[in-house]
């Protein structure tokens, strides 16, 4: 609550910005804000972040070598244009491949999700109450039963939280958040 909507947004502009590959114009152009400032932000992210760098150097690397990225469970998506002799096809193909590793595995993660919640669901024959509903971006909707609300969603938020067994995390925390209301607009935090 000590938050402003305005520094979530432009701390979400960084974080992804920044993680997905967006340079300082570009992030200077997002925020609204100038070069010197924008160029800041950039440099201070790098600098709490040390090991992130390194890592979408990596990646940067690796796919300019065998043509792909992968996600965690070693899906692959091919990156067209990672080797051209044309600075803003190299440029654009370089930011499709940092940002495939870390949004393919957070679109597997939910898919997975989505597949055990599934099976919970048929296992406890719950479909009376719970019903998987729409998935926006990371985000999982359900239709529930009223009363059924305050139980259900504990069990919904482990399955999404332990998708990825604990050993496997990298030590990399994963947390799901449950709302309910009587319609989206009107989701309150449980």
């Amino acid at each position: 609550e000590d938050v402003s909507y305005e520094q979530r947004r432009r701390a979400k502009v960084i974080n992804f910005g920044i993680l997905y590959g967006m340079g300082v114009s570009a992030l200077r152009e997002s925020l609204g804000t100038t070069r010197a400032e924008a160029q800041d932000f950039y440099n201070q992210y790098f600098e709490a972040f040390p090991r992130l760098a390194h890592y979408l150097a990596e990646v940067k690397q690796d796919a300019a070598r065998l043509g792909y990225t992968q996600t965690f469970f070693g899906r692959r998506r091919y990156v067209e244009g990672i080797n051209s002799t044309i600075p803003f096809v190299r440029a654009a193909a370089e930011r499709a491949a940092m940002n495939a590793p870390v949004q393919g595995t957070a679109a597997d993660i939910l898919k997975l999700a989505m597949v055990e919640i599934a099976h919970w669901i048929e296992k406890e024959q719950l479909q009376k109450d719970v019903h998987m509903l729409l998935q926006v971006h990371d985000e999982l909707v359900f239709e529930v039963s009223d009363t059924r609300v305050r139980e259900y969603e504990p069990r919904i938020k482990h399955i999404m939280e332990n998708v990825i067994a604990e050993k496997d995390r990298n030590n990399i925390p994963f947390s799901a958040e449950g709302k309910a209301g009587a319609n989206w607009g009107d989701m309150k935090v449980l």
